[in-house]
């Protein structure tokens, strides 16, 4: 049986006694998620029994999110608005079929209703639905007549100092959001921004002619040239903090400012950067050719460690690629509207008249150079001209909202607010512990280096869940990093980043650790089960017991789950729900009470022998087979959505459904 296919659903709907033809309802998507197929049937249902709109009763019936709390529900204010739901209930309740072949009789919990499923109608609709999709299985279709294209725009390093905690967090989000608009039929474009031109650039130049050494360079480029950009820093930091402290005294004088801190800043390493920055404007060739070197070092280091991450771009762009003749053109386009004026020398927009409480965007500083605003509003607008896009998301933590903020009003300013509305800035915490775990100086490969390190302390402590991943030790490196990116996930947008590699590698729920682990075991279940399996009556009324069932219903939400968390771009989601798969998974191969897991084989219980030799000698039904299947492509589709390469112990695929027809 292919339930892949409207006839073949319809076929396997016939086939448990309910109408061969589903409802149709515009939201719904049936052939992608599984419990759309249910909401289509008892939206009809609720129709016919109060007589409300189809529309209403659709909307009407929501995801519980916890399968304690129903499978479906009814909130009966939205399905009859104006009657109290009092009134409604008991005569609800009382025409609802008793012996629906789909659903059981609802429950009365405040005003909402509980609809669970029938547990013998799941097996034998649900485990053919998700097998016949397999990879597919989550994806959802587009309704759109041409799919939409969104910009994902993360990482975006600066090429001058490390790899900080916030360009991590942001590579390792920005590339799930982006499978996340992928897997909703989004064409997707993924963008690396760096961080390499301007003003620290030019610092770094002033660093390497007072420290660069040619000979330390060619050892370990990277490492040399952190080396070199904290050495001028250290002795630049004075400088930076006696112009402040000027600033702040001439404003509690009444002094003019801008005079005193452009004569501290025309001396010492100021006068030495801002004279490199000028030279790298102007395209003077010792300055350009130094600021090569340092690019093309530092993207052949991040190429590495995105390979490693899996992260792909399919462009890499920077603030040096943003041209003098396209920045000046949008500069004349503000000032030709008003918009900008100039101040102290410097070319600025005073943001209270454009929609905020107050705050001044520089432009241009008293040099001329350009800042970062400028660079950033040229690009925007040139992306708009060249990728026509119906969304933009910058990944970038919470000390760019100001940048943002003023960005999205000037942007309207211009009249540009379609274009406004488009981009959104996904921020979050850039507070990190990276740098103080890893020290000053780290090169990107050390936060791999440390995962991996942690990651052989857990194995060598549980020898016994090691064993699950065959010659684990050679794999600890391709394990942290899964650790690593689940870590990274599953905090908050609004904690900080906590740098604990003995926290995220362990053997916990909700780890990368933890999820590999059971989809290993999973795949070594399958392992010696390959070919297609038969299902009779009696295999699916095997699997109408209460835990294979709960982990079904768990199975059937994968979709639902998916699309909730591209709406509110919070992987952490699909990580808790991962999680709820491998509890569901593992109460049906050893329950806590002892009782027999169902199972078969002298060491089916897993708990009690080696998990690998337990996996390997474990004799299944088919029954089983094509449950643990399910739960598999479930599992292995959800580390994919977040980024998290399955880990491969066997070459086990499966794309057969193990139904009869």
């Amino acid at each position: 049986m292919n339930a892949g296919d409207i006839a073949g659903l319809e076929r396997a709907l016939g086939g448990i006694s309910l109408t061969t033809q589903i409802p149709h309802f515009h939201e719904a998507d049936i052939l992608h998620n599984p419990l759309d197929v249910c909401r289509s049937y008892l939206a009809e249902l609720l129709c016919n029994l109060v007589g409300c709109e189809p529309d209403l009763a659709y909307r009407s019936i929501q995801w519980p999110n916890n399968i304690f709390n129903g499978d479906l529900t009814v909130t009966l204010p939205k399905l009859c608005p104006g009657v109290k739901p009092s009134e409604l209930a008991p005569d609800l309740l009382k025409k609802f079929p008793n012996d629906h072949v789909l659903f059981l009789p609802p429950i009365l919990d405040g005003v909402h209703l509980r609809i669970f499923l029938s547990q013998d109608v799941l097996p034998r609709l649900f485990i053919p639905y998700i097998v016949d999709r397999a990879r597919n299985y989550g994806s959802l279709a587009t309704r759109d007549d041409a799919p939409r294209k969104v910009l994902v725009e993360f990482s975006s390093p600066n090429i001058w100092e490390e790899f900080q905690g916030r360009h991590l967090r942001s590579t390792i989000v920005g590339a799930c959001v982006s499978n996340l608009f992928e897997s909703a039929g989004w064409i997707v474009k993924r963008i690396n921004h760096l961080s390499d031109w301007g003003k620290n650039v030019a610092l770094l130049k002033v660093g390497w002619d007072r420290f660069g050494n040619e000979d330390a360079y060619q050892a370990d480029p990277m490492l040399h040239l952190l080396d070199v950009y904290h050495r001028i820093d250290d002795l630049f930091r004075p400088e930076v903090a006696a112009s402040k402290h000027a600033r702040d005294e001439a404003v509690k004088s009444g002094k003019d400012e801008s005079e005193v801190q452009a004569e501290l800043e025309s001396q010492g390493i100021y006068a030495e950067r801002n004279a490199a920055s000028k030279k790298l404007e102007e395209g003077d060739e010792d300055a350009v050719a130094f600021w090569t070197r340092l690019r093309e070092v530092n993207i052949s280091v991040y190429t590495e460690l995105y390979a490693q991450l899996g992260v792909t771009f399919d462009e890499h762009s920077g603030e040096s690629q943003v041209s003098a003749d396209s920045m000046a053109k949008v500069e004349q386009l503000l000032k030709a509207k008003g918009i900008c004026q100039e101040s102290a020398g410097a070319s600025v927009i005073h943001m209270q008249d454009h929609g905020l409480r107050a705050g001044t965007a520089v432009l241009r500083d008293r040099a001329g150079a350009p800042m970062y605003l400028l660079r950033d509003l040229t690009t925007m607008i040139e992306r708009a001209e060249k990728h026509e896009f119906d969304k933009m998301i910058v990944v970038a933590g919470n000390n760019n909202n100001s940048h943002f903020t003023q960005l999205h009003h000037i942007l309207i300013a211009l009249g540009m607010k379609e274009l406004a509305d488009k981009i959104q800035h996904l921020k979050f915490s850039d507070v990190s512990t990276m740098s103080e775990k890893l020290g000053k100086g780290y090169k990107p490969q050390a936060i791999i280096d440390e995962c991996e390190r942690s990651m052989i302390a857990v194995l060598d402590v549980d020898p016994e869940k090691a064993a699950i991943f065959r010659n684990p030790e050679p794999n600890a490196r391709a394990l942290g990093i899964s650790a690593l990116i689940a870590h990274e996930l599953i905090t908050q947008p609004t904690s900080a980043h906590h740098f604990d590699t003995s926290a995220m590698t362990a053997f916990k729920p909700g780890t990368g650790t933890e999820l590999q682990y059971w989809y290993t075991k999973v795949c070594l279940l399958l392992e010696k089960h390959k070919g297609k399996p038969i299902l009779t009556d009696e295999d699916y009324q095997s699997l109408a017991e209460d835990d294979p069932v709960d982990l079904l219903r768990v199975l059937i939400q994968f979709p639902e789950v998916a699309h909730a968390t591209h709406t509110s771009l919070k992987p952490s989601a699909i990580i808790a729900y991962l999680t709820s798969v491998v509890e569901q998974l593992e109460a049906c191969l050893s329950n806590d009470d002892g009782e027999d897991s169902g199972v078969e084989g002298d060491e089916a219980t897993m708990e009690t022998a080696p998990g690998k030799e337990a996996a390997e000698h474990a004799e299944l039904t088919p029954g089983q087979v094509a449950l643990f299947e399910s739960a598999r492509i479930v599992l292995h589709n959800g580390l994919q959505l977040l980024g998290i390469t399955p880990y491969a112990t066997t070459s086990h695929q499966r794309a057969d459904t193990p139904t009869a027809e």
